[in-house]
């Protein structure tokens, strides 16, 4: 079922002016409204996720009941689940996020005047590249996708771990509420976790986590709505480390708009199951014939009936069951076609995926591009405040400058190669008079580092070079 106005995600803006004249401290009160305000968001998202994970509770079909109830339990009842709902949000999660997002920092002029030094700033590259392996990024964001894809939005909380690093988390969406000032929840002002936990005697204990720009205060009830503080402690960071990632500014999910295209086409292929092994696909009748047991058993074995009836109106036949196969096959298809066009995935079975290539495959991905497009440009603003809040923790910790601004993201589709094509593109780019930094960097999609190969590159000229020189002394 679509999500009703209760389910999207609320407007908070009173709370978070609310915060603001309080001190950005939060109330036990308080902090029972802003859970009660978010639980019809959290709940569908929740279902989204059982969806995801093909719990019994979260697919419709499983919980689907005989038509008739009075059946004392003899009706058939296939439920049968074609699993579009998860095939469309890794198809996404893995085009998008398959390939590993490129953190680096800036290497120009610019860039060196703004941090300091060459040597400033080959420590501020270290710091940004040693975070992106600590935190290992490429699964964060695998997930904050997976879950954007899903839910309309994904959750991920930095915090200082035993080692006394920054490091990053992914967060259920349906545990996380952000506030702010503008309504973007990848740019929060103050966030919310909270969630259920059972104790050691199986009783559920709700627990709850606030975060502002400086503390995070710990909470702890036998239900939300009556819950009392337990702990006050400074997070390590000068910014809410509780951070939403957006898939698009109407935080929908990308299956939500065909979610009951979905459920007719489970129902309908449950539908011909059931009609398939109902008393088989024929059976027998006996018109005017006088059949016991025995003499059935007996047929069964032989493979023909011997009787006689004097009247000579005695039958025996096969009624066969007359289903429209081709009425089901074309509604199937329909149903089919549009659940991957409504959701802009492509059907990698369709047999045009299997004679394209180059850029006539890319443009049949055009309508996945605008799903990632949306993503990519709230996780470039999503970067941004990472790095800002990163970079407070770096200059305290490390003493170092980083500036945000220099913090580059490049993001690549995990797309089929074309090399051929590809390095042609790449020549032609060079001969036309283009650097070979820019012309690798656009040319390839395979490379993700385009410092790390320009120095290879330059090593290699290099070495040539020295031999040839070398060569000629002698």
């Amino acid at each position: 079922m679509p999500r009703k106005r209760f389910q999207c995600y609320p407007d908070l803006t009173a709370f978070t002016s609310f915060l603001d004249e309080h001190g950005g401290i939060i109330t036990p009160e308080v902090l029972a409204k802003a859970i009660r305000k978010h639980r019809g968001n959290s709940g569908y998202n929740l279902k989204l996720c059982e969806r995801y994970e093909v719990l019994e509770e979260g697919v419709p079909i499983f919980r689907r009941k005989p038509r008739f109830a009075d059946d004392n339990g003899t009706q058939l009842n296939n439920r049968l689940n074609n699993d579009f709902f998860s095939e469309i949000i890794d198809f996404k999660t893995g085009y998008f996020a398959g390939s590993p997002v490129t953190y680096a920092y800036s290497q120009t002029k610019e860039s060196e005047s703004a941090t300091g030094s060459s040597a400033e700033t080959e420590e501020a590259a270290k710091a940004v590249t040693d975070f992106t392996v600590h935190a290992n990024m490429y699964d964060v964001d695998m997930q904050c996708v997976k879950y954007a894809a899903i839910c309309g939005y994904g959750a991920r909380l930095f915090y200082i771990d035993p080692e006394k690093r920054e490091n990053v988390m992914s967060i259920y969406p349906y545990q996380a509420i952000l506030l702010s000032d503008t309504d973007e929840i990848y740019n929060p002002k103050y966030g919310i976790r909270y969630w259920k936990v059972r104790d050691m005697d199986n009783s559920i204990l709700c627990k709850a986590e606030f975060y502002n720009s400086e503390v995070k205060i710990s909470f702890s009830g036998s239900s939300f709505g009556n819950m009392q503080e337990t702990g006050r402690i400074a997070h390590g960071f000068h910014m809410c480390p509780l951070q939403g990632i957006p898939n698009n500014s109407e935080l929908v999910g990308d299956a939500e708009n065909v979610l009951s295209l979905i459920d007719a086409y489970d129902r309908c292929m449950s539908d011909c199951s059931n009609e398939v092994e109902n008393f088989a696909q024929s059976y027998m009748v006996f018109e005017n014939v006088q059949i016991d047991d025995p003499t059935i058993q007996a047929a069964q074995a032989s493979g023909s009936f011997h009787f006689w009836n004097g009247a000579g109106e005695g039958k025996i036949y096969y009624l066969t069951k007359d289903i429209n196969d081709t009425f089901l096959q074309n509604y199937a298809d329909r149903l089919e076609k549009n659940i991957f066009h409504r959701s802009k995935t492509p059907d990698l079975s369709s047999e045009a995926f299997g004679t394209a290539s180059g850029i006539s495959l890319k443009f049949k991905l055009t309508e996945l591009e605008t799903k990632c497009g949306m993503l990519e440009a709230k996780m470039s603003a999503a970067g941004m405040y990472m790095f800002r809040l990163l970079s407070q923790s770096w200059k305290e910790r490390l003493k170092i400058t980083v500036i945000p601004e220099q913090c580059c993201m490049s993001f690549s589709r995990n797309f089929p190669l074309d090399e051929l094509s590809e390095a042609q593109a790449v020549q032609a780019m060079v001969n036309a008079g283009l650097p070979k930094r820019v012309a690798f960097e656009n040319g390839f999609s395979f490379i993700d580092d385009i410092d790390y190969v320009m120095d290879l590159a330059a090593k290699e000229e290099d070495g040539v070079v020295s031999l040839y020189q070398t060569g000629r002394e002698q």
